[in-house]
């Protein structure tokens, strides 16, 4: 018994801590996050298993094996980290003071200190920032951060290591900055300075969504799907890198697609109850619109790291997972 709670609790930070954000963190953090913040447990393990079991259901006979090495591989280059505040108090504690603050995560650990230690990511976010104020004061018109992104990062690849390293957070909490002051991790001049200009980049990016959301999502994604997913760009930005990363390193293409989408969709059915009811079984149907959005973005971004574009429709997804979760899954991976 004592395992299997470390394995529920050990995943759930993880579902939570990946897609933080001010909203979603008031709303879980109290459910996911009193429990465990005095426990340890096999992470990587945990969460091994809960998105194998996805695999498990959904892929064919004859993938599923390939599909959980896949997600073993994922894990690994998710490169993630969580650090609590010391100064927290237990969560049995009476008086209910928990707060979404006491806790700082990171995903692709790693990548982002290379990042902000190169002298590349200072003319880039330099120029970014330029262009965002242009496209705030009205002198520019359109602007999309990909295209910008791709002038100094030059391979889809690249591309997309950069924008689900820096850009993992663009809330104003900014948990990945708020981890690496926490975690004391010290660099180069480069690296102080190009943090620092990080952190007012997100800055300039939050102006843009007090502006309006659509430019908010003309910022950050395709022409193509900037209607169909909502303004959380994680949800999108972090399965393209994986999915890219696996195709890199080895992973047959249809593994390379399926397991971040079922990465995806345990964050989004583990999440879908307010208890663990979820945590190896899947609700029967997803019927709220900004759920499905965003699983839809888990699938665009795989899609687009693996078979380049050419969408479902959005309005197809939504009704099959409406009627049936298992429907709109097997929707996604063509079977």
């Amino acid at each position: 018994m004592k395992n299997i709670s470390l394995l529920c609790a050990s995943l759930l930070l993880f579902s939570f801590t990946l897609g933080a954000s001010v909203h979603s963190a008031d709303r879980r953090s109290n459910l996911l996050l009193k429990f465990i913040s005095q426990l340890g447990g096999p992470r990587d393990f945990a969460l091994h298993q809960v998105i194998g079991t996805r695999c498990n259901r959904y892929l064919p006979q004859s993938r599923k094996e390939a599909c959980r090495l896949g997600v073993k591989k994922l894990i690994a280059v998710l490169d993630y980290d969580v650090i609590f505040s010391d100064n927290i108090l237990p969560p049995w504690n009476p008086n209910n003071t928990w707060t979404p603050s006491s806790f700082v995560f990171v995903a692709f650990k790693t990548i982002l200190i290379d990042l902000l230690s190169n002298s590349v990511t200072e003319v880039f976010l330099d120029d970014l920032n330029e262009e965002l104020y242009r496209f705030i004061s009205g002198t520019k018109r359109e602007l999309n951060i990909w295209s910008v992104t791709k002038k100094y990062f030059q391979t889809d690849h690249d591309a997309a290591r950069v924008m689900a390293a820096l850009f993992q957070d663009t809330s104003s909490r900014k948990l990945h900055l708020a981890y690496l002051e926490t975690a004391g991790t010290e660099g180069s001049e480069q690296f102080q300075s190009n943090k620092e200009l990080l952190s007012r980049v997100i800055d300039t990016i939050n102006l843009v969504l007090d502006l309006s959301e659509d430019n908010y999502r003309m910022l950050f994604y395709p022409r193509e799907l900037q209607q169909d997913l909502n303004r959380n760009i994680y949800h999108f930005y972090v399965p393209l890198y994986l999915a890219k990363a696996l195709a890199a390193s080895g992973q047959p293409e249809d593994i390379a697609f399926a397991a971040p989408l079922m990465l995806t969709l345990s964050y989004e059915f583990v999440t879908a109850s307010q208890d663990y009811r979820y945590l190896f079984s899947d609700p029967d149907s997803v019927t709220l619109v900004s759920k499905v959005k965003d699983i839809y973005a888990g699938y665009a971004g795989t899609k687009l790291g693996t078979r380049g574009m050419g969408f479902i429709p959005f309005e197809n997804v939504r009704s099959a997972f409406e009627r049936t979760s298992r429907e709109g899954v097997t929707l996604l991976l063509g079977l």
